[in-house]
């Protein structure tokens, strides 16, 4: 009986020994991961202009990953806080006000009016392989527009073309499963757009990014087509769900289609500056206004900020010429709405503005012409993270990622190690312009 009591207590001292040094193991990795990890992933302020004084007054934030790990940024007044997080639940939005695209697609769609003539001349033809096509011909077109918002899209018309001859039309006599109602193949469209486009308009209607406006979303249209003003419009695109349960309204041979001048999705006009030639910018300011930046009749660049209810409260004009043709900007990430920091695309330019008070405080043009450290200036603007003003708002810092591929660059084994990013400081006197270094390396 003895014995067996020894065995038992031999047995719970070992249990208490092994759950301890599992304890210990634990301890040390957690204390690995917040120490070590963070350490190896910690961002350091490297001098390269010489003088560190340069970023007082600046307040910035961001953020880089590495697979699940991630590194959280703040320059508070010219001074570096980091943080560290393995595996995040979620993405830090507050450290990104960056905005993405809208892609876009023209359909040269045959008009309601001529369909039914053009469908009942169409023949059956093999096209290639086991597709065949309902072939006709038409001269009655209406231009559509179909606008792509992340996984939704919005389709409107943009103008109706009549042309003096008939030109080729076409559409698949079957639909594939790949085959969506979006498809220009789907139903009727000119074969050739040769002798129906216009190339001043029909590929460059959107302009800039897609910008929060109010409960939903916004985008600017470059340009007047037709009845469409150019200005700023609220975009609400439908999912593809949508668009497949949509009712049918015509027909391709005997097949039943939606018809590829059917409207869905809405487009509802916001502000259209009353003399605006280009709309070219549109963007989410402080206090619920929002920005608008246009060219006028003059080619002069203005920016105007607007009210939830669509009026101009205030306006500017930036001091920048435009030409005849296409002039674009684009709206660099922040880390305040109180701010807005724009890249005249094409010249090494920059607008800054501040508003406060529902007015335009402050507007500067920073140059960047002449930095040594700005070859190929705007390829590096791409890829900016954050664009901040200092207090003063006489200076504009710029945060942008760099990697660098370990091994030759299109080889299997090949991996980026080692991330590194640039701080790039821009005055107001062109001629002052330096580079500070943010470097993060990744040790694994």
């Amino acid at each position: 009986m003895k014995e067996t009591k020894t065995k038992k207590s031999t047995y719970l001292r070992n249990f208490i020994i092994a759950v301890a040094l599992s304890a210990a193991i634990l301890a040390a990795g957690a204390l690995w991961v917040l120490l070590g990890w963070r350490s190896a992933l910690d961002i350091t302020l490297t001098d390269l202009a010489g003088d560190p004084a340069a970023l007082r007054g600046f307040t910035m934030r961001g953020q880089s990953y590495f697979d699940t790990a991630h590194t959280y940024w703040d320059l508070h007044d010219g001074y570096l806080d980091t943080g560290f997080a393995l595996d995040p639940d979620s993405i830090d939005d507050q450290n990104r006000y960056s905005a993405w695209g809208a892609s876009i697609d023209t359909l040269y769609a045959v008009a309601p009016k001529s369909r039914d003539a053009v469908n009942a001349e169409a023949q059956r033809v093999h096209a290639y392989q086991d597709t065949y096509q309902m072939q006709s011909t038409a001269s009655d077109f209406r231009v559509m527009a179909q606008i792509y918002i992340g996984s939704s899209v919005l389709r409107v018309p943009l103008r109706d073309v009549t042309l003096d001859a008939p030109i080729a039309v076409s559409a698949n006599a079957e639909v594939p499963t790949y085959l969506n109602r979006t498809s220009a193949s789907y139903d009727y469209a000119a074969d050739f757009a040769d002798e129906v486009e216009d190339t001043n308009t029909d590929y460059r209607y959107i302009a800039g990014q897609i910008f929060s406006l109010g409960d939903g979303q916004g985008l600017a249209w470059r340009y007047t087509v037709a009845d469409r003003k150019a200005g700023l419009y609220k975009a609400t695109p439908i999912s593809y769900d949508d668009i497949a349960a949509l009712p049918t309204d015509g027909k391709v041979g005997d097949r039943d289609v939606l018809c590829a001048t059917t409207e869905f999705g809405t487009l509802e006009p916001f502000y259209c500056p009353e003399n605006a030639r280009q709309v070219v910018c549109g963007l989410p300011m402080d206090d619920g206004l929002t920005l608008c930046v246009y060219l006028d009749p003059l080619n002069k660049a203005c920016a105007d900020l607007v009210n939830a209810a669509g009026e101009q409260v205030d306006h500017i004009e930036l001091g920048i010429e435009g030409d005849n043709g296409d002039f674009s900007v684009t709206a660099l990430p922040r880390t305040t709405d109180r701010d807005a920091v724009l890249k005249v695309d094409f010249r090494n330019l920059f607008v800054a503005l501040r508003v406060q008070d529902g007015k335009f405080s402050l507007h500067q043009t920073l140059s960047a012409e002449g930095g040594s450290n700005l070859q190929g200036t705007d390829l590096y603007m791409r890829n900016a993270e954050d664009a901040v003003l200092n207090t003063a708002g006489d200076a504009l810092l710029i945060a942008t990622p760099e990697y660098t591929t370990v091994g030759d660059a299109n080889a299997e084994n090949s991996y980026n190690i080692y991330q590194t990013g640039t701080l790039l400081l821009v005055t107001h006197d062109p001629t002052e312009i330096d580079a500070m270094g943010v470097d993060q390396v990744i040790c694994l």
